[in-house]
Protein backbone atom coordinates (compact mmCIF):
# COMPACT_ATOMS: atom_id res chain seq x y z
CA UNK A 1 0.00 0.00 0.00
CA UNK A 2 1.39 3.37 -0.90
CA UNK A 3 1.92 6.41 1.29
CA UNK A 4 1.21 4.48 4.47
CA UNK A 5 4.18 6.01 6.31
CA UNK A 6 5.28 9.62 6.45
CA UNK A 7 8.65 10.91 7.59
CA UNK A 8 7.25 11.99 10.91
CA UNK A 9 5.34 8.72 11.34
CA UNK A 10 8.45 6.70 10.77
CA UNK A 11 10.22 8.77 13.40
CA UNK A 12 7.46 7.74 15.81
CA UNK A 13 7.42 4.09 14.88
CA UNK A 14 11.17 3.78 15.20
CA UNK A 15 11.03 4.76 18.87
CA UNK A 16 9.29 1.45 19.48
CA UNK A 17 12.04 -0.89 18.35
CA UNK A 18 14.95 0.90 16.71
CA UNK A 19 17.48 3.59 17.40
CA UNK A 20 16.04 6.85 16.10
CA UNK A 21 19.41 7.95 14.80
CA UNK A 22 19.24 6.29 11.42
CA UNK A 23 15.67 5.55 10.41
CA UNK A 24 13.86 8.75 9.47
CA UNK A 25 13.91 8.03 5.72
CA UNK A 26 11.59 6.03 3.51
CA UNK A 27 10.89 5.62 -0.24
CA UNK A 28 9.05 8.92 -0.66
CA UNK A 29 12.28 10.74 0.26
CA UNK A 30 13.83 9.35 -2.92
CA UNK A 31 10.68 10.15 -4.90
CA UNK A 32 10.81 13.80 -3.82
CA UNK A 33 14.35 14.14 -5.12
CA UNK A 34 13.61 12.14 -8.28
CA UNK A 35 10.52 14.03 -9.40
CA UNK A 36 11.38 16.63 -12.06
CA UNK A 37 10.51 20.16 -11.16
CA UNK A 38 7.90 22.34 -12.73
CA UNK A 39 10.25 23.60 -15.41
CA UNK A 40 12.61 26.38 -16.42
CA UNK A 41 11.77 29.43 -18.53
CA UNK A 42 8.40 31.10 -19.04
CA UNK A 43 8.15 30.22 -22.73
CA UNK A 44 8.55 26.48 -22.15
CA UNK A 45 6.09 26.50 -19.27
CA UNK A 46 3.52 28.37 -21.36
CA UNK A 47 3.83 25.50 -23.85
CA UNK A 48 3.02 22.87 -21.22
CA UNK A 49 6.73 22.08 -20.74
CA UNK A 50 6.72 20.52 -24.23
CA UNK A 51 10.14 21.90 -25.12
CA UNK A 52 12.44 19.01 -26.06
CA UNK A 53 11.64 19.63 -29.73
CA UNK A 54 11.87 23.44 -29.48
CA UNK A 55 14.82 24.27 -27.20
CA UNK A 56 15.97 27.53 -28.80
CA UNK A 57 16.84 29.67 -25.77
CA UNK A 58 18.81 29.29 -22.52
CA UNK A 59 16.25 26.86 -21.06
CA UNK A 60 17.45 24.34 -23.66
CA UNK A 61 20.25 23.60 -21.17
CA UNK A 62 17.55 22.06 -18.97
CA UNK A 63 15.28 20.42 -21.57
CA UNK A 64 17.55 19.52 -24.49
CA UNK A 65 21.07 21.00 -24.59
CA UNK A 66 21.42 20.24 -28.30
CA UNK A 67 19.00 23.09 -28.99
CA UNK A 68 21.54 25.65 -27.75
CA UNK A 69 23.41 25.25 -31.04
CA UNK A 70 20.46 26.91 -32.81
CA UNK A 71 21.38 30.24 -31.22
CA UNK A 72 23.43 32.51 -33.44
CA UNK A 73 23.56 35.37 -30.91
CA UNK A 74 24.68 35.65 -27.32
CA UNK A 75 21.99 35.67 -24.67
CA UNK A 76 21.57 36.74 -21.06
CA UNK A 77 18.35 35.72 -19.30
CA UNK A 78 16.81 35.83 -15.84
CA UNK A 79 13.56 34.38 -14.56
CA UNK A 80 11.51 34.63 -11.37
CA UNK A 81 8.71 32.38 -10.18
CA UNK A 82 6.00 32.45 -7.54
CA UNK A 83 4.68 29.08 -6.37
CA UNK A 84 1.37 28.82 -4.52
CA UNK A 85 0.42 25.40 -3.13
CA UNK A 86 -3.14 24.86 -1.94
CA UNK A 87 -4.34 21.76 -0.11
CA UNK A 88 -7.79 20.91 1.23
CA UNK A 89 -7.49 18.05 3.70
CA UNK A 90 -10.57 15.92 4.37
CA UNK A 91 -10.45 14.12 7.73
CA UNK A 92 -13.53 12.20 8.94
CA UNK A 93 -15.80 14.39 6.75
CA UNK A 94 -14.25 17.60 8.08
CA UNK A 95 -12.39 19.79 5.54
CA UNK A 96 -9.58 22.23 6.25
CA UNK A 97 -7.58 24.23 3.71
CA UNK A 98 -4.03 25.50 3.85
CA UNK A 99 -1.93 27.51 1.41
CA UNK A 100 1.85 27.66 1.34
CA UNK A 101 3.74 29.84 -1.11
CA UNK A 102 7.22 30.96 -2.07
CA UNK A 103 9.01 33.21 -4.53
CA UNK A 104 12.44 32.38 -5.89
CA UNK A 105 14.83 32.63 -8.81
CA UNK A 106 13.73 30.29 -11.58
CA UNK A 107 16.75 30.70 -13.88
CA UNK A 108 19.78 32.84 -14.59
CA UNK A 109 21.84 32.12 -17.69
CA UNK A 110 24.50 33.25 -20.10
CA UNK A 111 24.78 31.82 -23.61
CA UNK A 112 27.84 32.49 -25.76
CA UNK A 113 27.79 31.70 -29.46
CA UNK A 114 31.42 31.00 -30.36
CA UNK A 115 32.30 32.52 -33.77
CA UNK A 116 32.69 29.77 -36.37
CA UNK A 117 33.19 29.68 -40.11
CA UNK A 118 30.77 26.82 -40.53
CA UNK A 119 27.94 25.43 -38.41
CA UNK A 120 27.75 26.57 -34.81
CA UNK A 121 29.36 26.00 -31.44
CA UNK A 122 27.58 27.38 -28.35
CA UNK A 123 28.51 27.40 -24.67
CA UNK A 124 26.23 28.22 -21.74
CA UNK A 125 26.47 28.55 -17.99
CA UNK A 126 23.68 29.23 -15.60
CA UNK A 127 21.41 28.47 -12.68
CA UNK A 128 18.10 26.59 -12.78
CA UNK A 129 15.53 25.79 -10.10
CA UNK A 130 14.89 22.11 -10.78
CA UNK A 131 12.37 21.38 -8.02
CA UNK A 132 10.39 23.30 -5.43
CA UNK A 133 9.33 21.46 -2.28
CA UNK A 134 6.75 24.01 -1.09
CA UNK A 135 3.72 22.09 0.23
CA UNK A 136 1.41 22.10 3.24
CA UNK A 137 -1.46 20.31 4.94
CA UNK A 138 -3.92 21.15 7.72
CA UNK A 139 -6.50 18.78 9.20
CA UNK A 140 -8.81 18.37 12.19
CA UNK A 141 -11.58 15.96 13.12
CA UNK A 142 -12.95 13.48 15.64
CA UNK A 143 -11.45 10.00 15.20
CA UNK A 144 -13.65 7.28 16.73
CA UNK A 145 -11.34 4.47 15.62
CA UNK A 146 -7.85 4.98 17.01
CA UNK A 147 -5.26 7.06 18.87
CA UNK A 148 -1.62 7.64 18.02
CA UNK A 149 -0.79 6.46 21.55
CA UNK A 150 -1.35 2.89 20.38
CA UNK A 151 1.33 3.24 17.71
CA UNK A 152 3.82 3.88 20.52
CA UNK A 153 2.48 1.47 23.13
CA UNK A 154 -0.19 -0.98 21.91
CA UNK A 155 -2.34 -1.99 24.88
CA UNK A 156 -1.43 -5.54 25.89
CA UNK A 157 1.63 -5.62 23.66
CA UNK A 158 5.12 -6.52 24.83
CA UNK A 159 8.30 -4.49 24.99
CA UNK A 160 11.76 -5.36 26.32
CA UNK A 161 12.29 -1.92 27.83
CA UNK A 162 9.80 0.96 28.10
CA UNK A 163 12.44 3.64 28.74
CA UNK A 164 12.69 6.14 25.93
CA UNK A 165 9.25 5.33 24.57
CA UNK A 166 7.39 8.60 24.01
CA UNK A 167 4.03 7.32 25.33
CA UNK A 168 5.71 5.94 28.44
CA UNK A 169 7.76 9.07 29.12
CA UNK A 170 4.65 11.26 28.73
CA UNK A 171 2.66 9.04 31.15
CA UNK A 172 0.27 7.96 28.44
CA UNK A 173 1.09 4.29 29.03
CA UNK A 174 2.29 2.09 31.86
CA UNK A 175 4.54 -0.95 31.49
CA UNK A 176 4.15 -3.91 33.83
CA UNK A 177 7.06 -6.30 34.27
CA UNK A 178 6.12 -9.91 33.49
CA UNK A 179 9.62 -11.39 33.29
CA UNK A 180 13.29 -10.63 32.70
CA UNK A 181 13.50 -7.74 30.22
CA UNK A 182 9.85 -8.21 29.30
CA UNK A 183 7.07 -5.72 29.95
CA UNK A 184 3.40 -5.62 29.00
CA UNK A 185 1.89 -2.30 27.91
CA UNK A 186 -1.04 -0.93 29.84
CA UNK A 187 -2.47 1.87 27.68
CA UNK A 188 -6.19 2.65 27.74
CA UNK A 189 -6.11 5.65 25.39
CA UNK A 190 -7.26 3.78 22.31
CA UNK A 191 -9.77 5.85 20.31
CA UNK A 192 -12.42 8.60 20.42
CA UNK A 193 -10.05 11.56 20.35
CA UNK A 194 -10.02 14.78 18.36
CA UNK A 195 -6.96 14.81 16.11
CA UNK A 196 -5.54 17.83 14.35
CA UNK A 197 -2.30 19.01 12.86
CA UNK A 198 -0.38 21.03 10.37
CA UNK A 199 2.44 20.03 8.01
CA UNK A 200 4.68 22.54 6.24
CA UNK A 201 7.39 21.65 3.71
CA UNK A 202 9.77 24.01 1.96
CA UNK A 203 13.07 24.12 0.09
CA UNK A 204 14.13 23.13 -3.38
CA UNK A 205 16.75 21.52 -5.59
CA UNK A 206 18.89 23.78 -7.77
CA UNK A 207 21.26 23.33 -10.72
CA UNK A 208 24.42 25.16 -11.61
CA UNK A 209 24.74 24.04 -15.22
CA UNK A 210 27.57 23.96 -17.74
CA UNK A 211 26.48 23.29 -21.32
CA UNK A 212 27.92 22.93 -24.78
CA UNK A 213 26.28 22.28 -28.14
CA UNK A 214 27.51 21.90 -31.68
CA UNK A 215 26.00 21.66 -35.15
CA UNK A 216 27.64 18.48 -36.45
CA UNK A 217 25.94 18.66 -39.86
CA UNK A 218 23.46 21.00 -41.46
CA UNK A 219 20.48 21.32 -39.08
CA UNK A 220 21.73 18.44 -36.91
CA UNK A 221 22.69 19.39 -33.34
CA UNK A 222 24.23 17.58 -30.37
CA UNK A 223 24.60 18.93 -26.84
CA UNK A 224 25.59 18.12 -23.28
CA UNK A 225 24.79 19.71 -19.92
CA UNK A 226 26.53 18.85 -16.66
CA UNK A 227 24.69 19.98 -13.54
CA UNK A 228 26.06 20.55 -10.05
CA UNK A 229 23.15 20.11 -7.64
CA UNK A 230 22.52 21.86 -4.35
CA UNK A 231 19.49 22.62 -2.24
CA UNK A 232 17.60 22.06 0.95
CA UNK A 233 14.48 20.38 2.30
CA UNK A 234 12.63 21.39 5.46
CA UNK A 235 9.76 19.54 7.09
CA UNK A 236 7.74 20.44 10.18
CA UNK A 237 4.72 18.66 11.61
CA UNK A 238 2.67 19.76 14.61
CA UNK A 239 0.27 17.00 15.66
CA UNK A 240 -2.34 17.13 18.44
CA UNK A 241 -4.78 14.80 20.17
CA UNK A 242 -7.41 16.24 22.53
CA UNK A 243 -10.08 14.62 24.67
CA UNK A 244 -12.66 17.29 23.86
CA UNK A 245 -15.57 14.97 24.65
CA UNK A 246 -14.17 14.20 28.10
CA UNK A 247 -14.11 10.45 27.54
CA UNK A 248 -10.89 9.79 29.45
CA UNK A 249 -11.53 10.84 33.05
CA UNK A 250 -10.06 7.99 35.07
CA UNK A 251 -6.53 8.45 36.43
CA UNK A 252 -3.83 7.79 35.32
CA UNK A 253 -5.24 8.03 31.78
CA UNK A 254 -7.24 11.22 32.27
CA UNK A 255 -5.79 12.74 29.10
CA UNK A 256 -6.61 16.32 28.25
CA UNK A 257 -4.22 16.85 25.33
CA UNK A 258 -1.15 15.45 23.60
CA UNK A 259 1.12 17.38 21.24
CA UNK A 260 3.99 16.23 19.05
CA UNK A 261 6.54 18.26 17.11
CA UNK A 262 8.74 16.73 14.42
CA UNK A 263 11.22 18.53 12.19
CA UNK A 264 13.60 17.51 9.41
CA UNK A 265 16.26 19.81 7.93
CA UNK A 266 18.24 18.46 4.99
CA UNK A 267 21.11 19.82 2.92
CA UNK A 268 21.33 18.38 -0.59
CA UNK A 269 24.29 18.10 -2.94
CA UNK A 270 25.09 16.05 -6.03
CA UNK A 271 25.37 16.03 -9.81
CA UNK A 272 23.80 14.75 -13.03
CA UNK A 273 24.01 15.25 -16.79
CA UNK A 274 21.73 15.69 -19.79
CA UNK A 275 22.59 14.60 -23.33
CA UNK A 276 20.59 15.96 -26.25
CA UNK A 277 19.97 15.49 -29.97
CA UNK A 278 17.95 17.80 -32.22
CA UNK A 279 17.23 17.86 -35.94
CA UNK A 280 15.63 20.85 -37.62
CA UNK A 281 13.51 20.33 -40.72
CA UNK A 282 11.37 22.70 -42.70
CA UNK A 283 11.01 26.36 -41.79
CA UNK A 284 10.11 25.97 -38.12
CA UNK A 285 9.94 22.28 -37.25
CA UNK A 286 12.22 20.12 -35.15
CA UNK A 287 12.52 16.71 -33.56
CA UNK A 288 14.54 16.26 -30.38
CA UNK A 289 15.67 13.57 -27.96
CA UNK A 290 17.23 14.01 -24.55
CA UNK A 291 18.56 11.57 -21.97
CA UNK A 292 18.81 12.78 -18.39
CA UNK A 293 21.18 10.63 -16.37
CA UNK A 294 20.40 9.66 -12.79
CA UNK A 295 21.11 12.28 -10.16
CA UNK A 296 23.53 11.14 -7.51
CA UNK A 297 22.56 13.11 -4.39
CA UNK A 298 23.96 13.18 -0.88
CA UNK A 299 21.46 14.04 1.86
CA UNK A 300 22.82 15.48 5.10
CA UNK A 301 19.91 15.48 7.51
CA UNK A 302 19.17 16.81 10.98
CA UNK A 303 15.92 15.88 12.70
CA UNK A 304 14.18 16.34 16.02
CA UNK A 305 11.14 14.93 17.76
CA UNK A 306 9.52 15.97 21.02
CA UNK A 307 6.18 15.77 22.75
CA UNK A 308 4.15 17.00 25.69
CA UNK A 309 1.04 15.81 27.53
CA UNK A 310 -1.55 17.46 29.78
CA UNK A 311 -4.02 15.76 32.10
CA UNK A 312 -7.25 16.72 33.86
CA UNK A 313 -5.44 16.96 37.20
CA UNK A 314 -3.23 19.69 35.64
CA UNK A 315 -0.16 17.46 35.37
CA UNK A 316 2.11 18.43 32.48
CA UNK A 317 4.96 16.36 31.05
CA UNK A 318 7.50 16.94 28.27
CA UNK A 319 9.95 14.59 26.59
CA UNK A 320 12.54 15.02 23.83
CA UNK A 321 13.04 11.86 21.78
CA UNK A 322 15.65 13.30 19.43
CA UNK A 323 17.33 16.69 19.48
CA UNK A 324 18.99 17.61 16.18
CA UNK A 325 20.21 14.10 15.42
CA UNK A 326 22.40 14.00 12.30
CA UNK A 327 22.28 11.38 9.57
CA UNK A 328 23.76 11.16 6.07
CA UNK A 329 22.95 8.92 3.12
CA UNK A 330 22.89 8.92 -0.69
CA UNK A 331 20.04 8.50 -3.15
CA UNK A 332 20.07 7.73 -6.86
CA UNK A 333 17.24 8.90 -9.12
CA UNK A 334 16.11 7.21 -12.38
CA UNK A 335 17.04 7.94 -15.98
CA UNK A 336 14.55 10.17 -17.82
CA UNK A 337 14.16 9.68 -21.59
CA UNK A 338 12.40 12.45 -23.50
CA UNK A 339 11.34 12.79 -27.12
CA UNK A 340 9.81 15.93 -28.58
CA UNK A 341 8.43 17.22 -31.84
CA UNK A 342 7.54 20.76 -32.89
CA UNK A 343 5.84 21.59 -36.17
CA UNK A 344 5.41 25.07 -37.61
CA UNK A 345 2.53 26.07 -39.88
CA UNK A 346 2.74 29.73 -40.91
CA UNK A 347 2.31 31.67 -37.68
CA UNK A 348 1.39 28.66 -35.53
CA UNK A 349 3.70 26.15 -33.84
CA UNK A 350 2.47 22.88 -32.34
CA UNK A 351 4.68 20.94 -29.97
CA UNK A 352 4.52 17.68 -28.01
CA UNK A 353 6.81 15.77 -25.62
CA UNK A 354 6.82 12.26 -24.20
CA UNK A 355 8.89 11.56 -21.06
CA UNK A 356 9.61 8.00 -19.89
CA UNK A 357 10.79 7.27 -16.34
CA UNK A 358 11.21 3.92 -14.62
CA UNK A 359 10.62 4.84 -10.99
CA UNK A 360 11.68 1.38 -9.78
CA UNK A 361 15.28 2.50 -10.45
CA UNK A 362 15.23 4.86 -7.47
CA UNK A 363 17.39 3.66 -4.59
CA UNK A 364 19.11 4.48 -1.34
CA UNK A 365 22.89 4.05 -1.28
CA UNK A 366 25.72 4.25 1.25
CA UNK A 367 23.30 3.75 4.12
CA UNK A 368 22.62 1.28 6.92
CA UNK A 369 21.03 -2.10 6.19
CA UNK A 370 17.57 -1.06 7.38
CA UNK A 371 17.52 1.93 5.07
CA UNK A 372 18.82 -0.15 2.16
CA UNK A 373 15.98 -2.60 2.71
CA UNK A 374 13.58 0.06 1.42
CA UNK A 375 15.05 -0.49 -2.04
CA UNK A 376 13.01 -3.68 -2.19
CA UNK A 377 9.89 -1.75 -1.25
CA UNK A 378 10.61 0.70 -4.08
CA UNK A 379 10.68 -2.19 -6.58
CA UNK A 380 7.33 -3.43 -5.27
CA UNK A 381 5.43 -0.13 -4.99
CA UNK A 382 6.55 1.94 -7.99
CA UNK A 383 6.18 1.60 -11.76
CA UNK A 384 7.43 3.09 -15.05
CA UNK A 385 5.44 6.03 -16.38
CA UNK A 386 5.09 7.90 -19.66
CA UNK A 387 4.20 11.59 -19.25
CA UNK A 388 2.63 13.70 -22.00
CA UNK A 389 3.17 17.41 -22.68
CA UNK A 390 1.47 19.33 -25.49
CA UNK A 391 1.54 23.00 -26.43
CA UNK A 392 0.73 25.55 -29.09
CA UNK A 393 2.12 28.97 -29.93
CA UNK A 394 0.33 31.55 -32.06
CA UNK A 395 2.07 34.68 -33.37
CA UNK A 396 -0.62 37.25 -34.21
CA UNK A 397 1.92 40.02 -34.70
CA UNK A 398 5.01 38.72 -36.49
CA UNK A 399 8.17 39.35 -34.50
CA UNK A 400 6.37 41.18 -31.68
CA UNK A 401 3.74 39.07 -29.90
CA UNK A 402 3.31 35.36 -29.18
CA UNK A 403 0.41 33.67 -27.37
CA UNK A 404 0.81 30.21 -25.86
CA UNK A 405 -1.15 27.44 -24.24
CA UNK A 406 -0.39 23.91 -23.10
CA UNK A 407 -1.31 20.87 -21.08
CA UNK A 408 0.76 18.30 -19.16
CA UNK A 409 -0.36 14.93 -17.83
CA UNK A 410 2.03 13.30 -15.35
CA UNK A 411 1.11 9.83 -14.20
CA UNK A 412 1.50 8.79 -10.58
CA UNK A 413 4.64 6.69 -10.10
CA UNK A 414 2.80 4.43 -7.62
CA UNK A 415 1.27 1.21 -8.85
CA UNK A 416 -2.53 0.98 -8.87
CA UNK A 417 -3.15 4.66 -8.16
CA UNK A 418 -6.46 5.95 -9.60
CA UNK A 419 -6.36 8.48 -12.41
CA UNK A 420 -7.24 11.39 -10.12
CA UNK A 421 -3.86 10.91 -8.41
CA UNK A 422 -2.13 11.79 -11.68
CA UNK A 423 -0.89 15.38 -11.90
CA UNK A 424 -2.52 17.61 -14.50
CA UNK A 425 -1.31 21.08 -15.51
CA UNK A 426 -3.06 23.67 -17.67
CA UNK A 427 -0.71 26.42 -18.85
CA UNK A 428 -0.91 29.75 -20.66
CA UNK A 429 1.62 32.39 -21.60
CA UNK A 430 2.62 35.31 -23.76
CA UNK A 431 5.85 36.63 -25.22
CA UNK A 432 6.83 40.14 -26.27
CA UNK A 433 9.83 41.25 -28.30
CA UNK A 434 11.14 44.74 -27.61
CA UNK A 435 13.56 46.49 -29.99
CA UNK A 436 14.44 43.17 -31.64
CA UNK A 437 16.72 42.33 -28.71
CA UNK A 438 14.77 41.99 -25.46
CA UNK A 439 12.26 39.18 -25.04
CA UNK A 440 9.78 39.28 -22.18
CA UNK A 441 7.94 36.01 -21.51
CA UNK A 442 5.19 35.39 -18.96
CA UNK A 443 3.52 32.11 -18.05
CA UNK A 444 0.87 30.84 -15.67
CA UNK A 445 0.27 27.20 -14.81
CA UNK A 446 -2.54 25.67 -12.80
CA UNK A 447 -2.04 22.14 -11.50
CA UNK A 448 -4.47 19.80 -9.76
CA UNK A 449 -4.51 16.24 -8.39
CA UNK A 450 -5.47 14.18 -5.34
CA UNK A 451 -3.34 12.42 -2.76
CA UNK A 452 -3.49 11.25 0.83
CA UNK A 453 -1.34 11.10 3.93
CA UNK A 454 -1.64 9.07 7.10
CA UNK A 455 -0.80 10.34 10.55
CA UNK A 456 0.40 6.96 11.88
CA UNK A 457 -1.65 4.23 10.15
CA UNK A 458 -4.64 3.84 7.84
CA UNK A 459 -7.12 4.49 10.70
CA UNK A 460 -6.04 8.15 10.68
CA UNK A 461 -5.94 9.09 7.00
CA UNK A 462 -6.22 12.58 5.50
CA UNK A 463 -7.44 12.78 1.90
CA UNK A 464 -5.89 15.68 0.00
CA UNK A 465 -7.30 17.79 -2.82
CA UNK A 466 -4.26 19.67 -4.17
CA UNK A 467 -3.98 22.66 -6.47
CA UNK A 468 -0.94 24.67 -7.48
CA UNK A 469 -0.66 28.04 -9.19
CA UNK A 470 2.69 29.04 -10.63
CA UNK A 471 3.48 32.42 -12.14
CA UNK A 472 6.79 32.75 -13.99
CA UNK A 473 8.42 35.63 -15.82
CA UNK A 474 11.60 35.52 -17.92
CA UNK A 475 13.51 38.40 -19.49
CA UNK A 476 16.15 37.66 -22.14
CA UNK A 477 18.57 39.95 -23.94
CA UNK A 478 20.29 38.84 -27.13
CA UNK A 479 23.29 40.64 -28.56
Amino acid sequence: MKKTISISTLLIICTLCLSLKTYSQFPEDVLRLSTPGFGVGARSIGLGMAYTGVANDFSAAYYNPAGLAQLRMNEVSVGLQNVSFGNTGSFFTNDQSLTNSGTNLNSLGLVYAVPTKKGSFVLAIGYNRQSDFTTGLSFAGFNPNSSIVQSFAPDGGLTPNPSGNLAYELYLANADSIGPNTYRWDSKITDNVTQSGKVLESGGLNHVSFSGAVETAKDLYLGLTVNILSGSYNYQRNYYEDDLRNIYTTSPFDLRSLSLLETVESDLSGFNANLGFLYKFGENSRVGISVKTPSWITVSEVYSQSGSSDFDNNDHFEYVVADRVHNEYDVTTPFVFSAGLSYGIRNVMLTADLDYTDWTQMEFRNANSTLLSYNTQIKEEFQPTADIHIGAEFEPIAGSLQLRGGFAYLRSPYQNDPANFDKKYITAGAGFLVADAIAIDLAFAHGYWKNFRVNYDATSRVDEDITTNNLIGTVSYRF
